[in-house]
């Protein structure tokens, strides 16, 4: 389908600045940091893919692309050097038997009616930094509980559960004073919430053509970098298959916590990593390409490139690489950006944004403490569409 088509390009620019929350699905299981919209991902795969066709995201966060693929009837991959990244898309996209269902609510029950009846004295010596007492006590005593679940998939979904919930206790911003009753209170209605949209994203997978039992063999998530990723033997029978990339890259220089939480906006606490039992020990720029200096940029620039000359081995002639990006300095970043895709392989769809060559929105729902920044540069999310070079 040609992108040239007024009619796409259209439902693709009000995709892209629809400004609701991240909901539906499975999506609110857990609150990735810098994640394009649901209604975005849809659009994008709906219009420029066919029902069958492979769609890869090789930046893929928590999956947001991986579920809206799947129920569209696509097969996806997904690529995220982030292991918390690759533990949350993959329960998100992990359906859940009606065994599953009563074991993760009896499961959740318990734990409330234990936290409810507990002397809230006895907790034990902090191990998380910066991790509040009341959070880390109540966490790690569910944490206890959920190994006890007899089947991998469940012990996985409660964990991601308590994911949510401890996101749910510090984004109250009342973490300090948080009290057991009502982290007891909100654990098994995270726990139902969540298991109804993964009900309505499986019904929407089998409207789709793709039973439930098949869904995850409709899926490639790794947890690797996308650099050499010419080199995944698990991916060998996708080569020139590819018929859409659609992803949002790591964002040069912008300081985005993929690898911690921030409590009140200012501390960071590896809990996330804890609560999922996944391995992180490193920092930022181990996520992003780069740290925030020239060096670091220069790295950024040049891992971009080599990402995405790996990417081109899997792609079709007729592929399409779709990308929301944002810069700290748009002005010199831009240009560096389209070079580097360039020198990867790729030639730029300009005429996808129209006249004004590019698309564009304000970032959505921002944290209240990147609001008091104002109307920056990286508060821009630019749209690039690009093509393999012949």
């Amino acid at each position: 389908m040609a992108p040239r088509d007024l009619g796409i390009r259209t439902r693709v620019r009000e995709a892209l600045l629809f400004s609701g929350y991240t909901s539906g699905f499975t999506h609110h299981f857990y609150h990735y940091p810098a994640r394009f919209s649901p209604q975005f991902a849809k659009t994008v795969i709906q219009e420029l893919s066919e029902q069958g066709d492979w769609v890869l995201d090789p930046f893929m966060g928590g999956g947001t692309s991986i579920i809206e693929g799947l129920a569209l009837g696509r097969s996806m991959v997904g690529v995220d050097i982030n292991a918390l990244a690759h533990f949350v898309a993959t329960v998100r996209t992990t359906p859940m038997s009606q065994a599953d269902e009563a074991q993760l609510l009896g499961w959740a029950a318990d734990i409330a009616k234990g936290l409810a009846t507990a002397d809230p004295s006895r907790r034990g010596a902090s191990t998380v930094p910066n991790l509040p007492g009341p959070v880390e006590a109540v966490l790690a005593e569910a944490l206890a509980s959920a190994l006890a679940l007899p089947l991998p998939r469940q012990r996985a979904f409660a964990r991601c559960a308590l994911l949510r919930l401890g996101q749910w206790a510090l984004e109250a911003r009342k973490s300090s004073v948080i009290r057991r009753r009502c982290l007891a209170h909100e654990l098994p209605r995270l726990v139902r919430l969540m298991l109804s949209g993964m009900e309505r994203f499986v019904e929407q997978c089998q409207n789709a053509g793709v039973p439930k039992d098949q869904i995850t063999g409709h899926r490639r998530l790794l947890n690797r970098s996308t650099i050499a990723l010419g080199e995944e033997g698990a991916l060998a029978p996708l080569r020139s298959r590819i018929k859409l990339v659609l992803t949002s890259p790591p964002y040069p220089s912008v300081h985005v916590l993929y690898h911690r939480w921030q409590v009140r906006g200012r501390r960071e606490t590896p809990a996330p990593y804890w609560i999922a039992n996944v391995p992180d020990g490193c920092g930022a720029s181990f996520y992003t390409f780069g740290s925030r200096t020239a060096t670091g940029l220069n790295n950024y620039f040049r891992s971009l490139s080599a990402a995405f000359a790996s990417v081109r081995a899997f792609l079709a002639s007729d592929a399409l690489v779709v990308q929301l990006i944002a810069f700290t300095e748009a002005a010199t970043h831009l240009p560096r950006y389209l070079d580097a895709m360039r020198t990867a392989g790729y030639a730029e769809v300009r005429s996808f944004a129209g006249a004004s060559r590019t698309l564009s929105r304000n970032v959505p729902n921002r944290r209240w403490y990147a609001r008091l920044q104002g109307d920056t540069s990286s508060a821009r999310e630019i749209l690039l569409v690009h093509r393999p070079r012949r």
